[in-house]
């Protein structure tokens, strides 16, 4: 009997050590199956994506260290804490709510989140959490992952700013007011309500440019910025388009154009009275690296124009509160000036014909006239070359209503190149005439012309090409092109001196007629201005004022030619003063240059010289 229950006994324990090693072999193989998974999880929570496991109520049981980090706790201080004490107190419920519908709809959410940071402040995070479910356990908890946001969203913004915002002012661009004000111009349609836009733009602003650099201009821009916003609050949208120019936009305005207008121009005049407030910008002295203050005074040109009366283009919107601007300028500066139809018809002429000024070269419709110059005993000494345009439409263009919108347009470049080229061209035909050899011919110099850096180069150019003598070339300019920059003008004026060009200061006492700048200038002649002899034989002041241009030039040894001479009394008077050349109506009027030629040659002696030789 012994022996039978060893043997079962015996076989009890083999039989149980052979469940036994069957469950160690299912153990480790259960274990190499989820050694896998384990690694990965382990690995996943070493990363630098931050990680958290909570149960079914969203404790946080779990917390890796980039998620620690990230959030300013070490795992202990998360253990049991609610995910809802790491919500940003920025985030709405209502967002919340969404998330959770979206969780337990899909088992999974993504998207952007505000969470609190440890240290009080929020910090913007990209968020997956998923839903961890079974068969058997149902939801037993989630895992969220978590990405830091902050500085692609400090990147972002910094994107914005430069596509949206002026880098130097801080206001709002050409491209964000533009948006602004498609919006609202379409919201006014909708609403039945109106919207005003002015239009501002700073006086004088490039002189403060040019005299005391950029950096101080900087300053002002700066400064008009402040007080703009200042002004306007949350009234109104202020942005810099560039430069010196602003603009300024109301909207929700009374659906009443004389009311909606009023209330535009009070703004407006508050505008201009705060720009006026002086400024106090820091600048550079002359002689030394010192800062000095330099106390400036700016007014503003501001053109006004009212929205949302029909559909329309912004650029429409803008253009007319631009054309008011412009009226603003002409009348004087410093002016609020609401948009004007004419005007803009006046414009739109103007434009016209700049466009067709810029074909008018090419296709053969600019010419030359000359206009005599005498002597006291009528001798003919030369002439001035004097541009005209025959429209192909228009006629005969006047030179009053076309050389402005050449100078702004650009066209006088290439237009004054060839007047040039075209006077070197006649002087080099005359040297070869023995009755013409010793006339000399005037050519107006634009502004925009003698600022062009190939300027000198392009007039010794003009001269070699011809064969012209550069001694019996005179280019006439006007004071203003000394303002633009005295010492590279007068620099250019020295190297053409050199060459044998001379220079003739024109419409002298009309302009700012700065003695010290006078006197600095290598002048051949002195042209004293048609307004001055229109009024020589009747009133004094006018009288006083040649006597003294003559005495000055006098005295510095210039040459003095008085135009607009039209009357025997006048052409007395002016060579019983000292002045002994004249040009004017009287003498000849201008004419193309065959006519001059003619004319000269069936004058004689009378005009200079036998001619007929």
């Amino acid at each position: 009997m012994l022996h039978v229950a060893y043997i079962g006994s015996a076989l009890g324990l083999l039989g149980w050590m052979w469940r036994s090693n069957r469950r160690l072999r299912d153990m480790t193989r259960l274990y190499r199956q989820a050694q896998p998974g384990l690694q990965v999880t382990a690995a996943a929570f070493s990363s630098q994506v931050g990680l958290i496991v909570t149960d079914e109520q969203t404790r946080i049981v779990r917390a890796n260290q980039a998620f620690c980090d990230m959030l300013g706790y070490v795992e202990a201080q998360l253990i049991g804490l609610s995910t809802g004490q790491l919500r940003g107190a920025s985030v709405p419920q209502g967002e919340i709510r969404e998330l959770w519908n979206a969780l337990q709809a899909r088992g999974r959410w993504q998207g952007d989140l505000v969470c609190r940071h440890g240290a009080g402040h929020d910090l913007a995070c990209q968020v997956t959490i998923t839903a961890i479910r079974s068969d058997e356990f149902g939801l037993s908890g989630y895992v969220g992952s978590f990405v830091d946001m902050s500085e692609q969203k400090k990147t972002e913004t910094e994107i914005r700013q430069l596509a949206f915002y002026d880098t130097l002012t801080e206001l709002p661009n050409r491209r964000l007011f533009l948006e602004r004000l498609q919006g609202a111009v379409a919201s006014s349609l909708h609403g039945q309500t109106l919207g005003a836009l002015m239009f501002i733009d700073l006086d004088h602003f490039k002189i403060l440019n040019d005299t005391h650099g950029h950096l101080v201009g900087d300053q002002l821009l700066q400064h008009i910025a402040q007080r703009l916003n200042a002004l306007v609050g949350g009234e109104a949208l202020a942005a810099r388009l560039g430069g010196d120019e602003f603009v300024v936009m109301l909207t929700d305005l009374e659906f009443n154009e004389s009311t909606a207008m009023a209330r535009a121009l009070t703004l407006a005049r508050g505008v201009q009275a705060a720009i006026l407030l002086p400024y106090h910008l820091s600048t550079l002295g002359d002689q030394s690296e010192a800062q000095h203050t330099l106390r400036y005074s700016c007014s503003a040109s501001i053109g006004v124009t009212l929205f949302g009366l029909q559909a329309e283009a912004v650029t429409e919107v803008l253009k007319r509160a631009d054309v008011a601007m412009y009226q603003s300028k002409h009348s004087g500066r410093n002016a609020i000036r609401q948009y004007d139809p004419a005007a803009q018809r006046v414009l739109n002429e103007q434009a016209m014909l700049t466009a067709d000024l810029n074909q008018a070269l090419d296709e053969g419709q600019l010419f030359l006239h000359y206009q005599l110059q005498t002597n006291a005993q009528g001798r003919a000494v030369g002439a001035e070359c004097l541009l005209r345009w025959q429209h192909p439409v228009r006629g005969l263009v006047s030179p009053v209503d076309f050389i402005a919108l050449a100078e702004d347009s650009g066209a006088i470049l290439p237009i004054g190149s060839w007047v040039l080229s075209s006077a070197c061209a006649t002087l080099a035909a005359w040297a070869r005439h023995p009755g013409f050899s010793a006339l000399s011919l005037s050519v107006n110099v634009s502004p925009r012309q003698f600022a062009e850096d190939d300027f000198v180069a392009r007039v010794q150019q003009a001269l070699q090409a011809s064969g012209a003598s550069a001694e019996l070339l005179t280019l006439e300019i006007t004071e203003g092109i000394v303002l633009q920059n005295a010492d590279q003008v007068i620099a250019k004026m020295h190297q053409l001196r050199a060459l044998g060009v001379g220079f003739s200061i024109d419409d002298f006492g009309t302009g700012y007629s700065s003695l010290s700048y006078l006197q600095r200038l290598p002048l051949r002649e002195v042209k004293i201005d048609k307004a001055f002899v229109n009024d020589l034989t009747h009133n004094l002041g006018s009288q006083a004022i040649v006597r003294a241009i003559i005495a000055l030039s006098a005295s510095m040894a210039l040459t003095v030619v008085s135009e607009g001479v039209e009357t025997e009394a006048q052409k007395d008077q002016l060579l019983a003063m000292g002045c002994h050349l004249l040009q004017g109506f009287l003498i000849a009027r201008p004419m193309p240059l065959q006519a001059l030629e003619a004319l000269l040659h069936a004058s004689g002696t009378l005009l200079g010289g036998d001619l007929a030789a």
